[in-house]
């Protein structure tokens, strides 16, 4: 928190401020999380007439940090010059679907709760249910992406281990530069067979980049006896 030099005056002015504020109520439902709150309308209205009574006036300014998070300024001036100020930030969900509209919702949030702690009143947490919400649908679709993952990443080594002997043959014939043994090997596996090794998952495989190149070549197909008799009957 920042101040002025000095705080004397409007230090004064929020203990009558204080005074004069009562917590707001809490009139906006939220149906998704079955609560009531008071909405940042419903704090304004508590707070802007004590404070005008005791000479303060709040300026709500939002910006956005270097990392991309949301930050709201809060200053509180005095009538005589003296002023107080905070800053409160929050990071926008890297996967939300409307950036803006997230911005905005997280904006209001901000502005709400700051001011409410300058005031010291107290409110149903109605945003940061919905933020947490949000966290916690963020998190189970990572879990899930996870766990799917997981399941795609061991039936690959499950498909490379039944198929060793024939993925070695590959690899070794393209190794040695003999394409027609792994050509024949290759043509010896089903569709299926070879799209469930052609590629892991994640990063590695039993096929590097370059070998994958050479049995997407003409060359490697042409490296194969019975397909050239297949091609030309």
């Amino acid at each position: 928190m920042e101040t002025s030099e000095s705080i004397t005056e409007i230090a004064h002015a929020l203990v009558i401020a204080q005074g004069l504020i009562q917590n707001p109520a809490k009139a906006s439902a939220n149906p998704y999380f079955n609560s009531k709150y008071a909405d940042l309308a419903t704090v304004l209205d508590v707070v802007r007439p004590a404070f005008t009574e005791a000479g303060i006036a709040a300026i709500q300014t939002p910006s956005t940090a270097d990392d991309g998070s949301i930050v709201v300024t809060t200053m509180l001036i005095h009538s005589s010059g003296q002023w107080i100020k905070d800053d409160i930030s929050m990071g926008i969900a890297a996967d939300s679907k409307n950036p803006a509209q997230a911005a905005g919702s997280l904006i209001t949030y901000l502005r709400r709760y700051s001011l409410s702690a300058f005031a010291n009143i107290a409110q149903q947490d109605d945003d940061g249910n919905s933020l947490e919400g949000n966290t916690k649908i963020i998190d189970r679709k990572r879990e899930q992406a996870d766990r799917e993952l997981q399941e795609k990443t061991q039936a690959y080594k499950d498909a490379v281990a039944e198929l060793q002997d024939s993925i070695d043959a590959i690899k070794d014939g393209i190794a040695s530069n003999d394409l027609e043994r792994a050509c024949v090997a290759w043509c010896e596996l089903t569709e299926e067979e070879k799209l469930s090794i052609w590629r892991a998952p994640s990063k590695g495989g039993c096929f590097t980049t370059q070998e994958r190149a050479v049995i997407k070549s003409s060359e490697f197909r042409k490296a194969n006896p019975k397909l050239e008799e297949e091609k030309a009957a």
